[in-house]
């Protein structure tokens, strides 16, 4: 069972298999046993690995628990392993406190899509993880956590965009979307008008990521969508929405989503080029107002 788990395991799991507390006190005294944690011990015999120590802050916390943060991005091989603390994060109100262990508690359990196997260790994704480490890292730090996340193929960005919406009221991430516009891949959009929406986004990081050119239902395709704010914003750009059957089709769209609960902007080219202020004003009140109003979700 230890080979099995890098060498750890626990006091449950001793017990469990017939052995008493005098024995386990026994196999510790005499260094056949190596405390790691409380009730959390390593082969006293071999010499005590990361890989042992990472598996211990995990059997320690328990509850699932995964690596996240930095210590996270060492095990994907995006930077140097630091063991001074480990980072473990885990669903849980409330946890002991365990000696050389940063313990992040939180209230819902993430998607299976930020939680990966690697090397036999519960962690967070690149995706997740990147947006960890954006809470207390620096400019430079992240930068370079990005870059080598980059280079070694690592970061999904389809993934990524997933995450940041997600996550996008944590600390640091816009911190995170800056350090990201160079590298994030702008989507094939169908007008010059929302290529321009998309640049001008990078630069607001306050905004939080939309959905873009989706089919709502099956049926109308929506140039920007916040499906948790119950919020569309659409794009007229010209030559489209000058002609009445044009016009007459917008209208009939605005209705069909106002049905379904969903709020919709609209903004011209015109207005585009002269009121990007009043434009960002408008967005980031409608954002607002449907998180407030939980009927505005579909």
């Amino acid at each position: 069972m230890l080979r099995e788990n890098s060498g750890v395991i626990s006091r449950k799991s001793l017990l469990a298999i017939g052995f008493t507390a005098d024995e386990i006190a026994g196999f510790v005294l005499h260094g056949d046993l190596r405390r790691l944690h409380r009730g959390v011990y390593a082969d006293g015999r071999n010499r005590l690995t990361d890989a042992a120590r990472l598996q211990a802050a995990l059997v320690a916390v328990g509850g699932d628990a995964w690596l996240a943060g930095s210590t996270a991005a060492a095990v994907w091989g995006l930077q140097a392993m630091s063991l001074a603390p480990i980072e473990v994060c885990v669903v849980a109100s409330s946890t002991p406190r365990h000696r050389g262990l940063l313990v992040r508690r939180v209230s819902t359990t993430p998607p299976r899509s930020e939680i990966r196997i690697r090397r036999g260790l519960r962690l967070s994704s690149v995706a997740r993880m990147v947006t960890e480490v954006a809470r207390d890292a620096g400019t430079d730090e992240l930068d370079a956590l990005i870059e080598a996340a980059v280079r070694r193929g690592l970061l999904n960005f389809t993934e990524l965009e997933a995450t940041l919406r997600r996550h996008h009221r944590e600390p640091g991430i816009g911190k995170l979307k800056r350090a990201l516009a160079g590298y994030r891949p702008m989507p094939k959009r169908n007008s010059g008008l929302e290529e321009s929406f998309d640049r001008w986004l990078l630069t607001h990081p306050e905004i939080p990521e939309p959905e873009r050119n989706v089919k709502f239902a099956g049926v109308w395709e929506l140039d920007c969508y916040w499906p948790e704010h119950g919020l569309v914003l659409e794009l007229d750009g010209r030559p489209y929405h000058i002609v009445v059957r044009d016009i007459e089709r917008d209208r009939r769209k605005d209705a069909w989503l106002q049905r379904y609960g969903l709020r919709v902007l609209r903004v011209t080219d015109l207005r585009w080029r002269a009121d990007r202020d009043g434009v960002r004003s408008d967005l980031m009140a409608l954002l607002a107002l449907g998180a407030r109003d939980p009927r505005g979700r579909k």
